[in-house]
């Protein structure tokens, strides 16, 4: 946890100086010393303490003083002055759609907007058009984005609610009173972001488990105990929301809160056609209640298969199971590999050899280094030169590797006029070649989607990055025609990317459900920059899972030379 709140703190440094007008290579150092205090493998202070931060990549004179402020006084004085010269008003900005750092940062010196509603009021007094570069498009824009903004209300991201729930099933399983503890709900759905963290705790003594849980320094405050249900705030923003039942009453209690309501529906319409009734306590056959030991036996006691947590959506999937068409969902332990990766070499934090190592511990036969393309600069893209220069060292390496191979990719800008940043000379050259819209958000629905489109028809182009460019909570998607996008990938064979950033989700499960009955094939990828990032392979699955992928459908699923063959034959 200490390396965490330190990594927040130079992720939030960075953010600040983008909207103080810093230097953004002097932000960029922050954000990358952060990934790798994240990726430290032990807590920063046993490396402080044997004098060794000055060791860990990025961290020179000025950061390793930092570090040193923070770990003596759990702050740091130049972010507190950053705090101050930034309204928080104006940090608010930037979780509006297309509100980037630039933009609100001009907004707050050139109009005084210091707040989401005067921003509002800016956009509907026409004052945002007469700044130099926007327009009345703009403004139309920045409305919709508080709309959307404003209708999410407590919504967070899943790659935030997870962890934050994970922490505190941790600390209650435990607990001597505490028999078992599961996720429910939304999280266990994986939907993309949820309102509230929900659970079920298998325990003799209710009363003992809610006033343990009021403890908890996750808890901000108590909103409600009654009976065997409590209700909490948590002091990173969510309701926690949990049900305590008796231990032989866990399973139906961990069925009836992990299924959306639609799918509860139509899971007590099928007993109830086969002379089961339902009922809150459970199922009853011959006026004997049936308490399940597990989910499957639930299942089993109506005449279907396990329906996986991530299907439960009332959407098919009691029929299907009915039929026998319940697919093999893809999991965690098919994937072979990472098709988008970053290094040392543009704006990742590890090198060449320490991502062949994290990729061996994942039990990964390839990963593919997509460094970030020359336009980039920001992310120190990599020239033409320093491409090949990387794909030199990648074949020494590959010489001495045994377990997992590298593959020498690059994720090519798609520039604002639709032609990508290296020559096909170049691309050509490359193991994997991912494409990725990196600026030029404000363009039009036409012109953004002709770029995907023209991409897509490049024939060294394999995997469309992060497709509709959203970042959760903070950014919409950008105005891609994701139908004339999915209809181009299934024409020119193009892959589309599952990027599984708990920033990003990237394309979401009902985009990705779309690209899987088009026949258009699914890579998903985690985009790490840090050894940290490869952990978060799970949350792609998740949207993988939800978008009822198989193995046949998700590339990184199949064998290295499976995938050329298939690249080949594009």
């Amino acid at each position: 946890m200490t390396n965490l709140a330190l990594a927040r703190a130079f992720f939030e440094i960075a953010d600040l100086m983008d909207l103080n007008g810093d230097n953004p290579f002097r932000a960029n150092a922050y954000r990358k010393a952060a990934r790798a205090i994240e990726a430290l493998p032990e807590d920063i202070r046993s490396v402080y303490e044997r004098g060794e931060v000055r060791d860990i990549p990025g961290i020179g004179p000025v950061l390793s003083e930092k570090i040193d402020e923070w770990l003596h006084t759990q702050r740091i004085q130049y972010l507190e002055e950053l705090r101050q010269a930034v309204p928080s008003g104006v940090v608010e900005l930037t979780k509006i759609a297309g509100v980037g750092s630039r933009l609100a940062r001009r907004f707050y010196t050139e109009l005084g907007v210091s707040s989401i509603d005067q921003l509002e009021t800016a956009c509907r007094k026409r004052r945002v058009r007469t700044l130099k570069g926007l327009g009345a498009r703009m403004e139309w824009n920045i409305l919709r984005g508080i709309q959307a903004w404003r209708d999410r209300g407590d919504q967070i991201p899943l790659g935030v609610a997870l962890p934050v729930a994970r922490s505190i099933q941790s600390h209650l399983e435990v607990l001597p009173s505490v028999k078992q503890v599961k996720l429910a709900g939304g999280v266990r759905r994986r939907q993309e972001s949820v309102d509230q963290l929900e659970m079920v705790i298998a325990s003799p003594e209710p009363l003992v488990v809610l006033e343990a849980l009021s403890e908890f320094a996750e808890v901000r405050e108590v909103l409600e105990t009654k009976g065997s249900k409590g209700s909490f705030k948590l002091k990173s923003g969510p309701r926690l929301e949990v049900l305590v039942v008796a231990p032989e009453n866990f399973w139906w209690s961990l069925w009836k809160a992990t299924g959306s309501p639609e799918h509860i529906a139509h899971m007590q319409a099928l007993a109830s056609e086969q002379g089961l009734p339902v009922s809150n306590a459970g199922i009853w056959s011959s006026g004997v209640g049936f308490a399940p030991n597990t989910e499957a036996a639930l299942y089993e006691s109506v005449g279907l298969p396990y329906i996986p947590p991530e299907i439960r959506e009332g959407k098919g999937e009691v029929q299907a199971a009915a039929e026998g068409r319940l697919p093999k969902l893809v999991e965690l332990a098919d994937m072979r590999g990472d098709l988008h990766c970053h290094t040392r070499w543009s704006d990742g934090v590890l090198t060449l050899e320490e991502v062949a190592l994290a990729a061996a511990a994942k039990g990964y036969e390839y990963v593919a280094i997509c460094d970030h393309s020359q336009s980039l600069t920001v992310a120190n893209g990599l020239t033409a030169e320093r491409l090949r220069a990387q794909a030199r060292k990648i074949r020494l390496l590959n010489e001495k590797l045994e377990k997992v191979r590298l593959l020498s990719g690059i994720e090519v800008d798609i520039l604002g006029d639709g032609s990508l940043d290296l020559p096909d000379s170049v691309l050509a050259e490359r193991d994997i070649v991912v494409a990725s819209i990196h600026s030029g958000f404000r363009q039009d629905r036409e012109q953004l989607t002709a770029r995907i489109l023209n991409a897509m028809q490049n024939p060294y182009v394999d995997i469309i990055g992060h497709p509709t460019g959203r970042l959760l909570g903070r950014r919409e998607p950008y105005a891609i025609d994701m139908e004339q996008a999915i209809k181009m990938a299934a024409k020119t064979g193009t892959v589309l990317e599952i990027n599984a950033s708990p920033d990003r989700l990237d394309i979401n499960d009902v985009y990705a459900a779309e690209a899987r009955s088009a026949g258009v094939k699914i890579a998903v990828n985690t985009d790490a920059h840090s050894q940290i990032e490869y952990d978060n392979m799970h949350l792609g699955i998740g949207v993988a899972r939800r978008a009822w992928l198989t193995t046949e459908h998700v590339l990184n699923a199949w064998s290295w030379a499976d995938i050329q063959d298939y690249l080949s034959d594009r």
